[in-house]
């Protein structure tokens, strides 16, 4: 179950590839790019809560019960900011959501990069995921614990980032 590299590799051009077509968040494309981009992040989201729900039998046959509640947690995290991304304020063709259709380049770029930095991070989840079940069958019940817990922590992170998209959406570029 390890992440090589190349596989590294080819999720980060994933992630650039889905990015450099952002280029529709301008002139009355907002909805099909901004929908794209969350599809991604729901793709992403479903990615990291296969890993945990996999960890998890995998803690259970360890008898780490803790660690089983503590990614049981993680699963709803992951769950919540899959349906954020699927419910989120812009995600359908007659939302009242005043920004949409009139973002400033400044705010497009900001959105972007943000949006960039969202998906990087479930990267990074994912990739946390990978290590933790490479090394399983070494840790003893605190390791696992604390590494989960360093999990838990980057989805929440990410899940308090995604929401922030709306400031740009909405032209304020500064936090």
């Amino acid at each position: 179950m390890e992440m090589s590299s190349s596989a590294l590799a080819a999720a980060v051009q994933g992630v650039r590839a889905l990015i450099s077509a952002y280029d529709g968040y301008e002139k009355g494309r907002f909805m099909k790019s901004d929908e794209a981009v969350r599809a991604e992040i729901q793709r992403r989201c479903e990615m990291v809560a296969r890993h945990a729900e996999k960890l998890q039998g995998d803690v259970h046959q360890s008898g780490y019960r803790d660690a089983r509640k503590s990614l049981e947690s993680m699963i709803e995290s992951t769950h919540l900011l899959r349906s954020e991304a699927q419910f989120s304020i812009a995600s359908n063709h007659v939302s009242e959501h005043k920004g949409i259709g009139k973002l400033k380049s400044k705010a497009v770029r900001k959105l972007v990069t943000h949006d960039g930095e969202v998906l990087n991070s479930l990267v990074e989840a994912t990739r946390m995921a990978n290590e933790l079940a490479n090394d399983l069958q070494g840790l003893d019940e605190a390791s696992v614990m604390s590494r989960i817990s360093d999990w838990q922590q980057k989805l929440t992170r990410t899940r308090n980032m995604y929401l922030e998209r709306n400031m740009y959406i909405d032209g304020l570029v500064k936090r």
